[in-house]
């Protein structure tokens, strides 16, 4: 089965590679280090310890992972790999050169071969759920032990991992243990055929993600340049099909409050000279981030470019809506507009944060709405209202308080196997 399963991935290797090419032309990064996704090019230091986080959310997890491994392992080179260019830029945004980084190869024989006999891991740790049956069997070879951690499993992924039937429940062999966020995610684990001693439910790592050290002082210099704009709002990680109606919403509040600020985060942050076109039909006056200003104080929404930017946005902002849950991609993680004391507005489509956006409407800390004139009231209510706004960020601060300490149980699984 997985001879088949390499044979046809070998097949579809050069249209993987024409997409990557593609995608380039758009953003550039793309084209570089393509190398290492074929095993070549690595960085020359064995690490000891190797993380795989797949892209900016799963990195922004892992870091208080990172951070404790880096402590209690002071003299050992961690490794950490991604899937994607702003994955992997976020790697070096947050560590700087503490750690090596570069791509996590195509689960090919042969590249996988390369990468782990050039780094050659004592320890390999993969972030939530990526199922790699080649690299999951040439680890078990050199014996190296492999954890799954923070990992969630939605019901559309073990529908599409049963399809492969024999191929997964033997790669999941080769998982020495797997740490679930929730007691759903381990009991889709157990359908696929873990062990249940193989399986512990440890909670989700994002909830011990603090600011940046810097938090309130980068906050403190983006204040002036709002230069009196009030209210201000935030959609973060928005997708194609979500920002048109988030623009519309904005068009709508301009009318109750014209010196309303928008700031719009789209999850890719090269779609911001996009964004920048829609807000000129929309009569709207978008600014990009990183573009000079052409005409300072006018601009009625602020369209985020850079990676890393976003968490002192937040800093700003009274309310937030979260994207990826208009549209069918299950929405992203709430818990950092919570941390920064923003209430927190989603669309129904929350497939990937179920659990926590169930705890927070309960609690009143976040609000699900379908479509333009929920968010729309929503804003309003909480803008109106600020004793109502602050009583929802209390509550999310205390939901956030209530769901810690993930770290812990993952590193005391890591240490005791």
């Amino acid at each position: 089965m997985r001879l088949l399963y390499s044979l046809m991935l070998y097949l579809l290797l050069p249209g993987v590679l024409l997409r990557l090419w593609w995608k380039g032309q758009g953003v550039a990064a793309y084209r570089r280090h393509w190398k290492e996704r074929l095993g070549r090019g690595l960085p020359s230091q064995q690490a000891a310890i190797w993380l795989h986080a797949v892209s900016v959310g799963e990195v922004r997890a892992a870091q208080p992972l990172i951070n404790a491994l880096r402590e209690r392992y002071p003299h050992k080179t961690l490794l950490v790999t991604t899937s994607t260019p702003t994955g992997r830029q976020t790697v070096r945004q947050l560590f700087i050169d503490k750690v090596e980084c570069c791509y996590l190869p195509y689960d090919l024989p042969g590249a996988v071969k390369r990468f782990l006999s050039t780094l050659d891991p004592a320890l390999a740790i993969i972030m939530e759920v990526e199922l790699w049956p080649n690299l999951y069997a040439e680890l078990a070879a050199r014996g190296t032990p492999l954890y799954l951690v923070n990992a969630r499993l939605s019901q559309r992924s073990l529908q599409g991992y049963q399809r492969l039937g024999r191929l997964m429940r033997k790669t999941l062999r080769h998982v020495v243990h797997i740490a679930a966020q929730t007691e759903t995610d381990k009991a889709r684990f157990l359908e696929l055929g873990v062990k249940p001693e193989n399986l512990s439910v440890t909670g989700n790592l994002k909830f011990d993600v603090q600011l940046p050290a810097d938090f309130d002082l980068q906050v403190a210099q983006i204040r002036p340049l709002l230069a009196g704009r009030q209210p201000v709002w935030l959609a973060a990680s928005t997708h194609e099909g979500e920002e048109a109606l988030l623009l519309r919403t904005h068009k709508a509040l301009l009318q109750r409050y014209p010196q309303a600020l928008l700031i719009l985060a789209p999850r890719h942050p090269e779609r911001a000279a996009e964004l920048a076109q829609q807000c000129t039909a929309e009569d709207l006056s978008g600014r990009v981030l990183s573009a000079p200003v052409s005409d300072p104080g006018r601009e009625t929404v602020w369209l985020v470019d850079r990676l890393g930017w976003l968490v002192y946005g937040y800093g700003v902002a009274d309310a937030a809506f979260i994207g990826g849950s208009l549209v069918d991609r299950g929405g992203h993680n709430p818990v950092e507009p919570l941390l920064a004391g923003v209430p927190v507005i989603s669309g129904p489509q929350i497939a990937n944060f179920a659990e926590l956006y169930a705890q927070l409407e309960a609690a009143g800390a976040a609000f699900i709405v379908n479509g333009g004139t929920g968010l729309s009231m929503r804003l309003t209510d909480w803008l109106d209202d600020r004793g109502k706004r602050d009583r929802a960020v209390d509550a999310g601060r205390w939901i956030v308080r209530k769901n810690q300490g993930s770290l812990a149980r993952v590193l005391n699984i890591v240490d005791h196997h």
